[in-house]
């Protein structure tokens, strides 16, 4: 019940925000419509959705460039802007704001764009700014998109720092291609009301792409009644009972798995109260018409009533044709809307856009594509959802190492770690065990004498208190989850490099020697045989600490231990190592018989030698560096597929790396794909610069 009351809380509150910032303006810009208007009356929030089929005040930047209102697509409504006839990969549609925004303010911008080509294209938003010392050229937002799918652009605007400011423009292109494309849902707002996704106060005369349902009835602007200002929209029907329904579609609105707020006032002169009902319709999964009410109102005569409702589309939902509608629950002649507001309860929060190429299916002939993930990730929907769509493999990044397992001897934890088993085994995903053996996240328990707590020494006693404790440990966890998880990093980074001996002097070695190895991998075969067991290490490119593996492997397998594969962490950087000295380790590794090969942990920092507080030019020129290194690692694994059999990512997103404040992975902290991401689909769309 708590959380049910904040909910409606917050969902009051945001509105509230919404409808006094909108009255403290005086926000009077329509759907369809804007004009150039003076210093003094500039705007805080503007739309174009070209339902007035009108293309200005947009205009081609290209000679021989057409801009046509277009009915073939729509990301709402009926309409959008076909921008036709491009030439040149710089030939776009441009926006001057010179005379429509406060200098003063920051603007965020949103638009929705489309093409029709059979291959991803890039778009970018940039601005040309005129200043009394010359032009200025900035890439303001940049994004992939896929063929025949409206997507949406974000990006903002802040000239505040500038000076003396003669001309600004907007400027939409493809650099990838020549290809037509469709804009529509074009939206500049201060800041500070990006909460705001629509407002409609019929000012500029527009009905704004409402539709009456039944099609006899009659919607027009109206200056009989109004809210606020002058206008609103009225319905009335032009013969007796009449379905006096309005709709407005909002397919491009709503993005899955996000929270709206919708908001209007409604006027009725005719019956001593309405009862009204606003709500959601769409076609759901191309078949049947689906109708959710959200909210209901009781309008009573002559009194501008309040409606509201929310909405959260789910994150797995088709839908098509998607309308909100406002429906009389009894006859009535006519009535009258105002100020129709939609605001985004969530837009500080993040969701992936699901129709993203899928990594594992794109590389299923080749390698399972899998990702390590915390706990929380599994109890998360979006992040589910987000697994499901892109990774066949997982890897529980520290619920299934020795400390959250077994962290006091005899006491199992086993609560988590079923939770990873029982989740990919119904989201059909496979598991990999991190890790049985590791100097770090071990109990100390495990080396403490049980009778006196003191730490276990070398002596033949000792040794034997710890190899029993060893084979227990392994054989529990194996043996519990036998046939269900396909690898096991048994051994992590045992080798040191600096050492004489390249063993790691940790307490395992300095208990057991190089025993321990030998012994941990014999256990964990005993307890599954069919489990492929694999010894998993960083810096495998180090060609010093590369030999030390390479020799430590070839000695097991000539004595006849059960390993199967070398786990390369891949834990690199944009500089360091080359692709080069990777293909180098795996065909190194390979040339062991019966070894495989698995990327075990792969991510590529772009901060490590920059810091994290790198300009914008720089990290986008580190983020392409970052997805030709990724594109060419790949090849190299394709190269190799006949023993790299699966590839991992340490981690779904930048603010889940364990590489806090850097940047590298696939996708941004907001789920977004990166050019890293692109360059394993299709590297074409990656700039070269």
């Amino acid at each position: 019940m708590k959380g049910c009351v904040y909910g409606k809380l917050k969902r009051f509150s945001a509105l509230i925000l919404a409808i006094l910032f909108l009255v403290s303006t005086l926000i009077g810009i329509g759907s369809a419509k804007v004009s150039k208007v003076s210093g003094a009356t500039k705007k805080s929030f503007m739309e174009f959705n070209f339902e007035n089929k009108l293309a200005t005040p947009f205009k081609a930047s290209g000679k021989s460039m057409v801009l046509k209102i277009d009915s073939t697509t729509a990301a709402e409504g009926s309409f959008s802007l076909l921008v036709g006839g491009r030439k040149q990969i710089d030939d776009g549609v441009l926006l001057d704001v010179t005379n429509l925004i406060d200098y003063s303010n920051e603007y965020t911008i949103t638009l929705y764009v489309y093409h029709k080509s059979s291959k991803l294209q890039r778009f970018v938003v940039s601005s040309e700014i005129e200043t009394k010392s010359g032009k200025e050229n900035k890439l303001l937002c940049e994004k992939v998109v896929i063929p025949n799918s409206w997507k949406k652009l974000d990006a903002s605007l802040n000239l505040t720092e500038l000076k003396g400011i003669k001309k600004v423009w907007l400027k939409i292109y493809v650099p990838t291609s020549t290809t037509n494309f469709y804009i529509d849902l074009f939206t500049l707002k201060v800041f500070d009301s990006s909460h705001l996704i629509k407002f409609e106060s019929f000012e500029d005369k527009s009905i704004a792409g409402f539709i009456p349902q039944d099609k006899k009835c009659k919607l027009s602007v109206s200056k009989e009644k109004a809210y606020q200002g002058t206008y609103s929209i009225k319905l009335q029907q032009t013969a007796k009972k009449q379905n006096t329904t309005v709709t407005l579609p909002v397919k491009g609105t709503f993005e899955k798995g996000k929270s709206y707020s919708i908001s209007f006032y409604v006027y009725q002169p005719i019956l001593k109260s309405l009862n009204l009902a606003i709500g959601v319709r769409f076609l759901e999964n191309g078949k049947n018409t689906k109708e959710i009410v959200l909210g209901k109102v009781t309008v009573p005569r002559n009194k501008w009533t309040e409606t509201f409702a929310s909405y959260t589309p789910s994150l797995d939902s088709k839908v098509k044709d998607f309308v909100i509608f406002i429906k009389p629950l009894s006859d009535v002649s006519y009535y009258y809307l105002d100020n129709f507001t939609i605001s985004d309860d969530g837009w500080y929060s993040a969701v992936p856009d699901l129709d993203l190429p899928s990594l594992s299916e794109k590389y299923k002939d080749y390698f399972k594509v899998g990702v390590a993930v915390p706990y929380k990730a599994l109890t998360n929907p979006v992040d589910v959802a987000f697994i499901k769509r892109h990774f066949n493999s997982i890897t529980a990044e520290n619920e299934m190492k020795p400390e959250a397992l077994e962290p006091y001897e005899g006491t199992f934890n086993f609560s988590i770690a079923d939770e990873y088993l029982d989740f990919c085994k119904k989201n059909n995903i496979a598991i990999r065990g991190h890790t049985l053996v590791w100097h770090q996240q071990t109990p100390s328990w495990f080396f403490e004498n049980p009778q006196t707590g003191e730490k276990l020494t070398n002596s033949e006693k000792d040794k034997k208190i710890l190899l029993e404790r060893l084979k227990k440990y392994i054989q529990t966890v194996v043996s519990r989850y036998k046939g269900r998880i396909y690898a096991w990093d048994v051994v992590n980074e045992a080798i040191d490099e600096n050492q004489p001996d390249g063993f790691r002097r940790s307490d395992w070695f300095n208990i057991l020697g190089p025993e321990y190895i030998e012994k941990a991998f014999i256990y964990a075969h005993q307890a599954d045989p069919n489990a492929l067991l694999f010894y998993n290490d960083y810096s495998t490119e180090n060609p010093v600490k590369r030999e030390y593996i390479y020799k430590l492997i070839k000695d097991l397998k000539e004595k006849g231990v059960p390993i199967h594969g070398v786990g390369l962490q891949c834990h690199i950087s944009v500089s360091w190592p080359s692709v080069e000295e990777v293909e180098r380790t795996i065909k190194l590794f390979s040339s062991i018989p019966g070894i495989k090969i698995h990327v075990t942990e792969i991510d590529i920092s772009v901060a490590k030698e920059f810091g994290e507080d790198i300009d914008e030019e720089t990290k986008r020129y580190l983020l392409i560096q970052q997805a030709r290194k990724l594109k060419d690692l790949f090849e190299v694994f394709k190269k190799y597929k006949n023993v790299v059999t699966s590839v991992s990512f340490w981690g779904l997103k930048d603010d889940y790396s364990w590489l806090k404040g850097d940047f590298p992975l696939l996708f941004d902290k907001d789920y977004q794909p990166k050019f890293a991401f692109w360059s394993l689909i299709d590297p074409s769309v990656v700039p070269e610069e």
